[in-house]
């Protein structure tokens, strides 16, 4: 029989756990982005308003200068979750590549969530007509906090039959940095993603702007992918919330993931899962990019580990992990 002092002494310690767990489910998700106007900024404020209003799961937007920075801050656990392109989730995990060279072990993917469709784009009275025209043309480059953006300018000049030696580079930082040189004249071209809020304001800074289409000529894709492995190219039409896009166009493409650090307990991820997977119509209405998400394509074979939440999940709905 237990003695009295025994007793209180359990109790108060179960009261004490009790009060740790409840603190603790009460933390809020740290989820980190890119600065605002970026296409990751996008995400994760569509994202955080969805976990909150499907799954009351409060979720906080921490904006970083870019995901050179972000990623690390995920992997360290100053940050649960966050976003990038599947090359740069994969050498970031790896330590190869486009990363600092240094492996970011604890990076767990959670979702593919759907394709961004980037490009360059130019002022729309500009004599440039295509990616092979920028020769000798001032280029923003170097992105030295979004390492992988130079790899997807190089990517998109490759596709053209050229290399940073064939322009002029400009040093810029991120790329909202480009976009605000390019409205300042200080180059002749920019990169984006298609239907972000950065590339409407260019649009109407500089009285309208004009995407180039990338070359779908399997020579052409094969050099694109030779130095952004997991890009591909896909036809995009003109659409009012698509500026700079005027006629049908093929662009390049690659996948945008989702990713937590891996201590972020199992039921959680599963649930912030469950949200991305359930809810894409209530996510599509504010970013209509969510459209394109398909549940059996969240669970693509990337050769980062996947959460083991986010696997429960898509183990419990019948989704095999797709190549």
């Amino acid at each position: 029989m237990r003695s009295p002092k025994r007793t209180l002494i359990a109790a108060v310690v179960g009261a004490v756990l009790v009060s740790v767990s409840v603190t603790c489910a009460a933390q809020p998700l740290r989820i980190g982005t890119t600065p605002q106007g970026t296409l990751v900024y996008a995400v994760g404020t569509t994202i955080a308003k969805a976990l909150f209003d499907s799954a009351k799961i409060d979720a906080r937007v921490q904006p970083t200068s870019g995901t050179s920075v972000l990623v690390p801050m995920v992997n360290s656990g100053e940050l649960d979750m966050g976003f990038c392109g599947t090359l740069e989730l994969y050498d970031s995990f790896h330590g190869v590549g486009t990363s600092d060279k240094r492996p970011n072990a604890s990076l767990r993917a959670i979702a593919i969530l759907f394709p961004n469709r980037f490009g360059l784009f130019v002022r729309n009275d500009s004599p440039i007509r295509a990616a092979k025209d920028l020769s000798g043309k001032r280029v923003p480059f170097g992105f030295t906090n979004q390492a992988s953006s130079q790899t997807v300018v190089e990517a998109l000049l490759a596709n053209a039959g050229l290399t940073v030696k064939d322009v002029q580079p400009v040093t810029v930082s991120s790329l909202t940095d480009g976009v605000d040189a390019f409205v300042a004249g200080r180059v002749d071209v920019a990169f984006f993603a298609i239907g972000q809020a950065k590339v409407a304001a260019a649009d109407a800074a500089v009285g309208g702007i004009r995407f180039l289409a990338v070359d779908p000529a399997p020579a052409a894709v094969a050099a694109l992918q030779r130095v952004l492995r997991t890009a591909y190219v896909g036809r995009v039409d003109p659409a009012p919330n698509l500026p700079g896009v005027r006629e049908p166009l093929m662009l390049a493409q690659y996948d945008v993931s989702a990713f937590v650090n891996a201590n972020l307990p199992a039921e959680r991820v599963r649930a912030i899962v469950r949200v991305l997977a359930e809810e894409r119509d209530a996510l599509a209405l504010a970013m209509p990019a969510f459209r394109q998400m398909r549940p059996e394509r969240m669970y693509a074979r990337i050769e980062v580990p996947y959460h083991d939440g986010a696997i429960a999940y898509f183990r419990d709905r019948g989704i095999s992990q797709a190549r």
